[in-house]
């Protein structure tokens, strides 16, 4: 017996309504499991019990054996004062607060068929353990799935934005460029383009912004990628600017070996992605702003139509011509650009704000924008699980890499459907 399968037994409502004490002397019923905590402290709050003719609410914490409760410090922990119910599968032991007050315990009655239903289904060998049987599931549970999917994506994206955000002394145009810059690395460069935007203070930035030759030199001189031995013009005219920058705003350069070339294809070059940045700034300057204003997928995208500055039409590197080929953002890069920054941005800031509406703009301009293509919702698709938009492959992804590849179906509702209701062919 596993304490994660009592959680889901008792999160479900998989027993009795009206359980016992262990000495059988006194019914227990519960009205409402509680909500699951997912941080310190115990395992459900806001559980609602009736004792006799009391109603109690409080906190409820699970354990194997009751004994757990001393061996995981709860005895001593002001945390667990409020439980009003122990829940054990063998209760050895009974349980005191730190308070010296005994805890109501009840012995979870175990369906063993559906423990010996979860034990084979764990038993499954392979990263999505549902996607023989997911199919089969109602369409109203899927639907379900991918809402808490999108929130949960989002949600963890508000996160690391708000730690720029506390960084940077909650500038929101200074917070987004980093967030950008970051996303411009598309997670070969990631750290070293967020390490290149959190080097420049947002008044240099903006006041480089109307000059997009001088936007070049900043970034790429402060990327560590310019030097004086050019035989080229532009990368000569370029370093050049930089000095009198770097000089004139006491600016301290990366190194240039923390960019990675190797092994990546040359659109994705450092210099290619920041020359395609410095471009993008030039056209947006303050594009925070322009971003609460968007509504479609369709404004977000004109946002990115940027191409790098003449020069690189026909240069991957600086000083290193190659065949003539103008740099204009993708429509796949603008694709995840936009779902991975921008929309993300516009949502932390809802939820920042606690404005719904942002929140909701957000996630209607994501079901604006058609899904993404990858091997994550090709597999999804061979499930017979096809994603009709940007929201729905978020989700997607969100579920395969948070939930199944870690192993998280209890927590499913989709398991939970496939157990209840035997969708499966062991």
């Amino acid at each position: 017996m596993t304490e994660e399968f009592l959680h889901y037994i008792w999160q479900h409502h998989l027993f009795n309504q009206t359980v016992y004490t262990p000495e059988g002397s006194e019914p227990i019923e519960i009205i409402s499991p509680g909500i699951r905590n997912m941080d310190e402290g115990p395992d459900f709050y806001n559980t609602r019990i009736k004792i006799g003719d009391t109603l109690w609410v409080g906190n409820c914490e699970i354990h194997v054996v009751a004994s757990d409760w001393y061996r995981h410090g709860h005895h001593t922990n002001p945390l667990f004062d409020n439980v009003i119910l122990h829940v054990v599968y063998k209760n050895d032991q009974p349980a005191i607060n730190s308070k010296g007050v005994v805890i109501p315990s009840i012995e979870l009655p175990v369906d063993n068929g559906l423990y010996q239903r979860y034990e084979k289904y764990r038993s499954i060998q392979t990263d999505v353990r549902c996607k023989d049987f997911i199919a089969m599931v109602d369409p109203v549970y899927i639907a379900a799935l991918l809402s808490k999917g999108i929130a949960e994506r989002l949600i963890d994206r508000a996160h690391a934005i708000h730690q720029i955000l506390e960084a940077n002394h909650y500038d929101w145009e200074h917070c987004a460029m980093i967030w950008l810059g970051k996303a411009f690395g598309f997670k070969v460069n990631e750290a070293p383009f967020e390490m290149l935007m959190r080097s420049l203070p947002l008044a240099v930035l903006q006041r480089s912004a109307h000059n997009l030759q001088t936007l070049e030199a900043l970034l790429l001189g402060q990327a560590g990628l310019l030097h004086e031995n050019f035989h080229e013009d532009y990368p000569q005219l370029l370093y050049r600017e930089y000095v009198f920058l770097r000089k004139k705003y006491n600016l301290t350069p990366m190194e240039g070996h923390l960019w990675k070339k190797m092994r990546i294809r040359p659109a994705n070059f450092p210099a290619v992605r920041i020359a395609q940045l410095a471009a993008f700034l030039h056209k947006n300057p303050a594009f925070f702003q322009k971003l609460l204003d968007i509504h479609t997928g369709d404004q977000i995208f004109s946002l990115f139509d940027v191409t790098a500055s003449s020069y690189w039409d026909n240069h991957y590197q600086p000083d290193q011509p190659a065949r003539l080929y103008p740099k204009k953002l993708s429509q796949s890069a603008v694709l995840l650009l936009a779902i991975n920054t921008l929309v993300p941005l516009l949502f932390a800031y809802g939820h920042e704000k606690d404005r719904d509406d942002y929140k909701g703009q957000a996630i209607r301009i994501l079901e604006d924008i058609g899904p993404e293509q990858n091997s994550i919702i090709d597999k999804w698709r061979n499930f017979g699980i096809l994603a009709r938009n940007a929201s729905e492959s978020q989700a997607l992804l969100q579920i395969y890499n948070k939930h199944c590849l870690l192993q998280r179906c209890l927590q499913c509702e989709v398991f939970n459907q496939m157990m209840t209701k035997k969708l499966y062919a062991f």
